[in-house]
């Protein structure tokens, strides 16, 4: 006999056909053998479909499972959803547990750091394995003892046949670990595989036609419009086109550069230019990738290790090796608020290695704010407190943490920016350029991969500002620019796409300014009246040359673009450092920044790129108001000691120089000289002359003296005197000593010049006097073929190490 208004028990815990017992706003919980509401409690449903799925699929008894289950009773007992032993015996011994399921309701990717319980829960019972699950989406990790603990995620959750089998399930984790990063590097090996024999493409043509259907696929995702990159969709266009009017990836590829054109990735007339067969089997290969969804360790880490793989050599010049890249961010150490930019982007490794540190960061500083507001609720509860009392703390906390945790999202599910920490940094604190069109997307779409920060990625020629960047902008700069390469006159403003800028109406001008600042626009202004003039004539070192190399350029490029006080890191050809033809580029650097450090890489690290150039990391920090008074300062006391010296001695030289000058030993002009004597009139050289320093180089300045003159009157035998001074004059050019005399006397006062120069040098080197850190190590974590990794020689973190002690005491540069 059943009771009136009750819901009898199903014969099944679940239902052959459906995933759960439901009747109206119930549901079957088989686990309490009761029906329960769940109108307002949505995570109910995600909870019993993810028991389901273990009984069902995963083969687990419900006698080896539990839910809503705490690892003791106190205030500071955390509660699992689920939690699976080994066995039925392990769960009533009160065994370790062996998987930890915590589920929350929503749609949406499930983030590690929003479920604390299902990690505490796991840690406190030392459960090996977790599951954070959504109503759409989960994600599976092993849980790895120790302090500090960690986790690593893994491809998929074991099944009961996989626990009862000790060695079969090390076995399955170890293979699981990095199987999607594995799978997913495989898959666009494949594709670009694909690309090159079915179409006979280039490496390079194939890469940039595969980077186009990534970002189809991306901006589908984005749109929420999934169903049009499967091969279902695509088989369907193609039945329903009769006539064959139009392709369906030409369309997608149009509605992808119409979402991207504030990104100026695509000119108008670019194309996919493959057939349906090619688009429709990279899609069969790429459509059950949700990328969206896919962590950044997983796609990040693989697109850049199918980069390195596809294009070590073919495209070498775009690559910075990774261990370098990471010291470089390391001692540059950015910080969250600080603007980042590399004028000479390539592939993006310096902003993506800048982007995580900095997001790294935030993270960590997230997790304390998150333990402290679980431990400030939780201390507000009682070691004897209730059940009600817990789940209304369990409550309290979850939203807490979603509230800080939200600070993480570098984006909504729609791509787009959103207003919190990270979103700061994806949005506002990375910038590049590069003015090669593939490396402009393969940067973009590597930030886009390790989670986000493409915004500030431009195709665009580094040595011209765009958009945001734009001079005395940036606290931190770092770049590896081309060498070998040389800019010359004949390379202009506004001659190409990616050295000009788009003019732009009154609502795009109070946009950018809007975002920018004032400083924006004079940029701008300054940009569009530089049109048709040379590249060079915006740099102090090309003003007036007819050619400069490009990594010259790139180090005023780069100071230019710092902040006061701004940090930066450049590798430059060790000829910059120590030719003495480029001693005026390092003098001149000498006034405009401190010389930090220099660290000489091996000659192995750039072999992989078919480079041979040797090459060493500069670290540079640009002078803040108060060091340029400093520098000038030094250079007017250097001036004021050294001059009275060096002026008597010029002074020297012109009296042992002035009789040879006159006379040029030569009796004929010493008899008119006599002559001239008894009137009262000689033969002299004029006073000499300091003129400033010309040039990039800062210097004593030039002495500059004229030819003889004429002094002295001689009334009233003026006509006497006149026919002595043209005899002179008629005699004069004949000899020769007098002009060999005069270059000896300007040459003699340059030797001075270069002598004080010299010794100014010393002087403000002694006054502004600052140590420079120097290292050379012997291995840099890559061998000549560019491997890198755990198992290659890294010299790297120790000398790391010894540049964090070493900026301790700089003012300005984090430790």
């Amino acid at each position: 006999m059943s009771m009136v208004g009750v819901t009898p028990a199903p014969d099944q815990d679940f239902p052959s056909s459906g995933r759960l017992h439901q009747v109206e706003h119930k549901v079957w919980v088989p686990l309490r053998r009761k029906w329960v509401d769940v109108s307002s409690k949505p995570e109910e449903l995600v909870r019993q479909e993810w028991i389901r799925r273990l009984v069902v699929d995963g083969g687990f008894s419900l006698l080896q499972i539990d839910q809503e289950r705490r690892t003791q009773h106190g205030r500071r007992s955390p509660r699992a959803d689920i939690v699976v032993w080994a066995s039925p015996a392990d769960k009533v011994a009160k065994k370790s547990p062996v998987l930890v399921v915590e589920t929350k309701a929503g749609d949406g990717r499930a983030r590690h750091e929003d479920f604390w319980q299902g990690e505490s829960y796991a840690r406190a019972s030392e459960a090996r394995f977790l599951i954070i699950a959504t109503a759409t989406t989960h994600s599976v990790f092993e849980v790895v003892r120790g302090l500090p603990g960690s986790t690593q995620e893994i491809n998929d959750w074991p099944k009961a046949h996989d626990v009862a089998d000790t060695a079969r399930l090390s076995k399955l984790v170890a293979r699981q670990r990095t199987f999607d990063r594995d799978e997913f590097q495989r898959l666009l090996f494949e594709c670009h595989s694909l690309l090159r024999d079915a179409h006979a493409m280039t490496p390079d043509r194939a890469f940039d036609t595969m980077s186009k259907v990534l970002f189809v696929k991306l901006h589908v995702e984005r749109t929420q419009t999934h169903e049009t990159f499967t091969t279902e969709y695509l088989d369907r266009w193609a039945a329903m086109q009769l006539r064959r009017t139009s392709v369906v990836h030409d369309l997608l590829f149009e509605d992808t550069k119409d979402a991207y054109r504030a990104d100026g990735l695509f000119n108008a007339t670019d194309k996919l230019d493959i057939s349906e067969a090619t688009f429709r089997q990279l899609v069969s290969k790429l459509e059950r990738f949700n990328l969206s969804k896919t962590g950044e360790d997983v796609k990040g880490i693989a697109f850049e290790k199918f980069l390195g793989r596809t294009f070590r050599g073919e495209l070498g010049q775009f690559f910075t090796p990774r261990p370098v890249v990471e010291f470089m961010i390391r001692a540059l150490n950015p910080h969250e608020k600080e603007i980042i930019c590399d004028p000479a982007a390539g592939s993006g490794g310096f902003l993506i290695a800048a982007f995580d540190h900095v997001r790294a960061a935030i993270a960590a500083d997230i997790d304390r704010q998150r333990q402290a507001e679980i431990e400030r609720i939780s201390s507000e509860y009682p070691d004897d407190a209730t059940e009600e009392m817990l789940d209304e703390r369990d409550a309290r906390i979850d939203r807490a943490v979603r509230k800080i945790n939200r600070e993480l999202l570098p984006t909504d599910d729609q791509g787009e920016r959103v207003e919190t920490r990270v979103g700061h940094l994806a949005w506002e604190a990375i910038y590049g350029s590069d003015k090669e069109p593939r490396a402009a997307r393969t940067a973009k779409m590597n930030m886009i991969m390790h989670g986000d920060g493409h915004g500030g990625i431009h195709w665009h020629d580094g040595l011209v500002d765009v958009n945001g960047i734009f001079n005395g902008r940036f606290k931190v700069v770092v770049t590896n620019p081309p060498f070998g390469a040389t800019v010359n006159r004949q390379q202009r403003v506004g001659d190409t796409r990616e050295s000009d800028v788009e003019d732009g109406g009154s609502r795009y001008r109070s946009r950018q300014k809007e975002r920018y600042g004032e400083a924006w626009e004079a940029s701008h202004a300054q940009v569009l009246a530089a049109r048709g003039q040379p590249i060079l004539d915006l740099y102090e070192i090309g003003r007036g040359q007819n050619s400069r190399q490009t990594e010259t350029l790139f180090v005023e490029r780069c100071l230019n673009l710092l902040d006061v006080g701004g940090r930066m890191a450049i590798i430059l050809p060790n000829g910059n450092l120590n030719a003495a033809s480029l001693s005026w580029l390092r003098r001149w650097t000498e006034g405009k920044a401190f010389l930090r450090g220099v660290v000489a890489l091996p000659g192995e690290t750039f072999k992989f790129s078919r480079a041979s150039v040797s090459a060493s990391v500069v670290f540079l920090q640009k002078f803040t108001e108060d060091d340029a008074a400093r520098w000038e300062s030094a250079w007017t006391e250097a001036a004021a000691a050294s001059d009275g010296d060096f002026d008597t001695r010029r002074n020297a030289a012109v009296l042992r120089w002035e009789q040879r000058v006159v006379d040029g030993n030569d009796q004929q002009l010493q008899k008119l000289l006599e002559d001239l004597a008894a009137y009262g009139v000689k033969r002299c050289l004029p006073a000499w002359k300091r003129a400033p320093s010309e040039g990039l180089v800062r210097g004593a300045g030039t002495t500059r003296i004229g030819a003889p003159v004429w002094a002295g009157t001689a009334p009233p035998r003026e006509s006497r005197v006149r026919d002595l001074k043209a005899r002179y004059s008629l005699l004069a050019p004949a000899v020769p000593a007098l002009k060999e005399a005069l270059k000896g006397l300007r040459a003699e006062l340059r030797a001075v010049d270069d002598e004080q120069t010299e010794a100014m040098w010393k002087m403000v080197r002694t006054t502004f006097d600052y140590p420079v850190f120097m290292s050379k190590p012997s291995a840099v974590g890559i061998t000549t073929t560019g491997d890198t990794g755990d198992h290659v020689p890294n010299d790297l973190p120790k000398v790391l190490a010894e540049w964090h002690r070493y900026v301790t005491d700089i003012p300005g540069w984090p430790a």
